[in-house]
């Protein structure tokens, strides 16, 4: 499992960002993202301009838009769908996505507990959703300093409860990013695994149906869920029984250059309830854990990003059968 640094939410000057399309793709390889997508408000139009920049630089682009509507944003990358976001509706949203799904795109609900109007004109995400298990990632974290915000501490809940009722959702984060901001506040990175060789939009996709993500304030992590019978990755379906868990962290060179984020623990969860938590000691930790209950495992780690406290990485679940 080969983990890439990837942003799945970005604007261009087609909307309301104020970077080109090279220039996007300039500083996605400041920030040593390996992917970008483009996903300016319901309009595709610079996309190809990111892409062609992007096969300049060595960063794969994955053309996307973001859905833009009095009820909610939504993400759709892959660019296959055929969907006009102009007929979205309250009563219709399950069907669009389905529809978007059929076509080979994914969704992602884009920033679902961000204040809304009058602060965020349209950015909470209202819709009341039938069938989530259309919806491939939900943006636990999204902007500025997401690790100590209250909105994604109530994202983290919903997406908790979203998971115990059974639906496939994989972590990932939104940065929204609009402007250069180099001097700006703390942000985070999306990590997406990809068993190929080869980086490309297909195999970033795929990757994120399968749940093989995790979300971060700069940690890297190389882990293994393993027991006799095999090693598993996020996503995956395990059988009830015992594991032993190897996992290496540390914080991103680059990250810790600009902002001082410290591992302070790691914790696991089984169905939402913590049932392990260990201060984080050196660069490495095997831990033996047996898992009986049916349901959802994941991992997470706490620490502190420029002396605030809060979760500084959070894993998509593995799913106990």
């Amino acid at each position: 499992m080969k983990w890439i640094r990837v942003e799945l939410h970005n604007h261009t000057i087609a909307s309301d960002g104020d970077m080109l399309p090279h220039e996007l793709v300039e500083n996605a390889k400041v920030r040593k993202y390996k992917a970008i997508a483009v996903t300016d408000h319901n309009t595709t139009a610079q996309c190809q301009e990111v892409i062609d920049s992007g096969k300049e630089e060595g960063i794969v682009v994955i053309p996307g838009i973001e859905w833009t509507t009095f009820w909610g944003h939504i993400v759709v990358l892959g660019g296959h769908s055929d969907i006009d976001w102009r007929t979205i509706t309250l009563s219709n949203i399950d069907e669009k996505i389905a529809r978007a799904k059929e076509l080979g795109d994914i969704v992602i609900v884009a920033h679902p507990k961000r204040l809304g109007t009058p602060f965020c004109s349209e950015c909470r995400f209202l819709y009341d959703l039938k069938h989530w298990e259309n919806v491939a990632g939900y943006e636990v974290w999204s902007h500025y300093s997401p690790f100590s915000k209250k909105e994604s501490e109530i994202a983290k809940e919903e997406w908790g409860e979203l998971l115990l009722k059974g639906n496939k959702i994989a972590a990932v984060y939104g940065y929204d990013w609009h402007t250069p901001d180099e001097d700006g506040p703390e942000y985070a990175y999306t990590y997406v695994g990809i068993e190929e060789d080869t980086i490309s939009v297909d195999n970033i996709l795929n990757a994120i149906r399968k749940g093989r993500t995790y979300i971060s304030m700069g940690v890297e992590v190389n882990g293994s869920l393993k027991n006799r019978s095999g090693v598993y990755s996020p996503g995956d379906e395990i059988k009830r029984g015992k594991y032993n868990i190897n996992l290496e962290a540390k914080v991103a060179n680059d990250y810790a250059k600009k902002y001082d984020c410290e591992i302070k623990g790691v914790r696991m969860l089984i169905n939402e309830k913590v049932i392990y938590a260990k201060r984080w000691h050196g660069d490495s930790v095997s831990i033996p854990i047996t898992l009986l209950d049916k349901g959802i495992f994941r991992i997470e780690m706490y620490g502190t990003v420029e002396g605030k406290d809060g979760d500084v990485l959070v894993c998509s679940p593995y799913y106990i059968k």
